[in-house]
């Protein structure tokens, strides 16, 4: 069940959007229950509209993640579950690699209680992928092919680590160097 739901979510942790390694012959992950199996009957937690692959394997410490959200129930609370569509308009990416919930639900989400998705070692790691993606000073047109690229599988059905938070921070880089280009161009016009 595991393998499924990691290659149903491209390899991706559902909450981090950690990349899920497989090693000695197990997915360094376990199956997180959205709505928790201690508060709800066993019909919908056990559902599989319920169920998610996240980091860490089980047993494993973290602090952050499904871990950090233990027995927080979104059927109670403010959640924005990774299965809803349209989860870009809830979060914002920075450069530093830093999440912003645009949404009061989102705000709740990514908090300390709940997801931590602010914690340093996220932080550092969607950082780190977000600098090696500008430093290469893309073009527009080359970080909005990028971007592009982010959102699409490879051609064994992953996705890169921390995908969205990339490929949102490049096509705000992208609108910045056309709005330059646009206001260098009209100034040579005048």
């Amino acid at each position: 069940m595991l393998s499924q739901l990691v290659k149903e979510q491209a390899g991706l942790c559902a909450y981090t959007l950690k990349q899920i390694v497989h090693r000695d012959g197990k997915w360094q992950a376990h199956i997180e229950h959205i709505l928790p199996r201690s508060q709800h009957d066993a019909d919908s937690s056990v559902s599989w509209t319920n169920l998610l692959a996240c980091v860490p394997q089980p047993g494993g410490a973290c602090e952050y993640g499904a871990v950090r959200k233990s027995a927080y129930d979104p059927a109670q609370n403010p959640f924005v579950s990774p299965t809803m569509r349209g989860l870009a308009v809830h979060f914002r990416f920075r450069e530093n690699g830093e999440i912003e919930g645009l949404t009061p639900e989102a705000v709740d989400t990514s908090a300390p209680g709940v997801l931590n998705l602010n914690h340093i070692a996220l932080v550092n790691d969607r950082g780190a992928k977000i600098l090696s993606a500008l430093g290469r000073r893309p073009s527009a047109a080359a970080a909005r092919r990028r971007a592009e690229e982010l959102r699409k599988p490879d051609r064994s059905g992953n996705m890169e680590p921390y995908c969205e938070a990339v490929a949102q921070v490049l096509e705000v880089y992208a609108i910045r160097l056309e709005r330059k280009a646009a206001r260098i161009g009209g100034a040579k016009r005048r």
